[in-house]
């Protein structure tokens, strides 16, 4: 793949860190369309995507130990990228899970899939204007912030549906399920306070 070839010096640290957004946006769109259709070869590719992921997450962290000089704070660049690729992570954890327990997606699990992958959308454009269009990145990582509420609160209203089950043994898989998806979400927004904590330093 192009972004797998051996990198130049003047590569932008900018542009991997949109890599990183993109392919997390790839999986949390993929998670949802799972929810969706409950087609495994789509999960398949979830599993696909998170794999490339670790690999643009891998060159960056290899740029970022070769290089002298970084746009911004080295920590800060880390922590970033750390937080994409963990948001990745989760929608792979999260199709580990419904596959393990078993579970059929419901109503409830499509509406916090959807939500997450329009957070994913608004990461991508956060981050991507972190270079040139600091007002913008800041509006997109305030809005991405505003997201993680939605989620929480479609996570309390699917718990509390779940809760009126009878079968304990399904409030267990689902629940798990829930809490991971709201996990995602509770990172997203640990990601964008980095973001806007590197735009403060740029600004």
């Amino acid at each position: 793949m192009q972004f797998f070839r051996k990198k130049k010096k003047e590569d932008n640290f900018f542009d991997l860190l949109t890599k990183q957004a993109e392919m997390l946006a790839k999986g949390t769109h993929l998670l949802h369309e799972y929810c969706l259709t409950h087609d495994e070869r789509v999960a398949d590719t979830v599993i696909k995507t998170e794999d490339e992921g670790d690999m643009v997450r891998r060159v960056l962290v290899d740029e970022i130990n070769k290089s002298f000089i970084t746009p911004f704070d080295r920590e800060d660049l880390f922590k970033l990228s750390s937080k994409l690729d963990e948001i990745l992570d989760y929608a792979k954890t999260s199709v580990d899970e419904i596959r393990l327990f078993k579970v059929i997606p419901d109503t409830e699990m499509t509406d916090i899939t959807a939500a997450l992958a329009e957070m994913a959308d608004h990461i991508i454009l956060a981050v991507s204007n972190m270079e040139h269009h600091e007002a913008i990145a800041s509006d997109e990582a305030i809005y991405v912030k505003a997201m993680e509420n939605k989620v929480g609160d479609l996570t309390v209203k699917a718990l509390t549906k779940l809760f009126d089950e009878a079968d304990f043994r399904t409030i267990f898989k689902y629940r798990e399920i829930y809490r991971h998806l709201n996990q995602t979400a509770d990172i997203a927004d640990e990601a964008m306070d980095c973001l806007l904590k590197i735009l403060v330093k740029m600004s």
